[in-house]
């Protein structure tokens, strides 16, 4: 069977994740803000390329990734206790080294983390094609094809090599901080 060098923490048993921070894990917590989806694309579409970018985290790197947080369900005043508290909550389970990974098209300026705690990414989740390209190689059946715009170019391919470049990219901010991780 083969195993992926990283995890999602809700797979963990509450055992493992103390054995994981015992010895002294990385853990990345995904924030997404992408806005409100172009009209052929459904709500989930900013916290499903962010679960997928994860994924792809997963398989290069022997980190422990926290369930993705969706800034824009919530107002940007409740978005920084929301992150408090999951960090607080990571702490009390043992974590001592974590980093918000932040995939958004602009800085949230609601998330006040320290610099050296702080991964961006997301980078292109303003770019319509990017972002259909990204659903139509996860989820095809919920791009919503007739609302497609005319002379979209959008295609599953593009979004497969995107998304494998944004995880190269993120993995490589997260090694320069935690060179120990390869």
């Amino acid at each position: 069977m083969n195993t992926l060098p990283g995890v999602w923490l809700d797979d963990l048993t509450r055992q493992e994740v103390a054995s994981r921070f015992d010895g002294n894990a990385v853990v990345l917590v995904p924030v997404v803000s992408a806005g409100p989806p172009a009209p052929h694309l459904p709500l989930k579409t900013a916290v499903l390329i962010a679960r997928a970018l994860g994924q792809g985290l997963l398989q290069r790197l022997p980190v422990v990734l926290a369930p993705v947080i969706d800034a824009d369900s919530f107002s940007r005043e409740r978005l920084g206790p929301v992150l408090g508290d999951r960090l607080d909550g990571l702490r009390a389970l043992g974590a001592r080294r974590i980093a918000v990974l932040e995939l958004s098209a602009s800085p949230l300026g609601t998330l006040e983390v320290p610099a050296e705690g702080l991964v961006r990414g997301g980078d292109r989740l303003a770019d319509e094609e990017y972002v259909t390209s990204c659903l139509m190689a996860l989820d095809p059946r919920s791009v919503r094809m007739p609302l497609l715009p005319a002379g979209s170019r959008s295609e599953a391919f593009a979004g497969e090599r995107g998304m494998s470049a944004e995880v190269d990219k993120i993995a490589a901010a997260v090694v320069s901080m935690w060179p120990d991780l390869i």
